[in-house]
């Protein structure tokens, strides 16, 4: 039973200097540091107003893709797509440089065609530049 006591005697010594807290251990006194606590003035934060989310077509995944917004979609110039034999609108816009948003702008102007996604799951030309959603 005095080795119980003895050892939780112990462990709350142990304890109590961990906490930072003044201590004495085998007659040696120590100062607790010292901690500061910085006061910082309040911070304003930007909350963007909430965005207005319309429906896709009728088998057209949803997206909140900001390029999947039709006012950015109708601010598109027309892409004239005039693929080699063999070769995919897709695969046609991707190889002039033209970025996945303006091919998904090209997508919708052109009607949604479904044979632009090769997974059918209403984002296009995800073989020529990864997925995007």
């Amino acid at each position: 039973m005095r080795t119980l006591r003895t050892v939780a005697a112990l462990s709350a010594a142990l304890a109590l200097a961990s906490c930072g807290l003044p201590r004495t251990i085998a007659g040696n006194a120590s100062q607790a540091p010292v901690s500061t606590a910085t006061v910082m003035a309040p911070q304003t934060v930007y909350v963007p107003p909430p965005q207005t989310v319309t429906a896709a077509p009728a088998g057209v995944a949803a997206s909140s893709q900001w390029y999947a917004q039709p006012g950015w979609i109708t601010a598109q110039p027309w892409i004239a797509i005039t693929p080699a034999a063999g070769q995919t609108p897709c695969q046609w816009l991707h190889a002039r440089g033209y970025s996945y948003a303006q091919a998904y702008a090209a997508w919708a102007q052109n009607g949604y065609p479904p044979s632009w996604s090769a997974t059918n799951d209403g984002y296009p030309c995800q073989k020529s530049y990864g997925m995007q959603h």
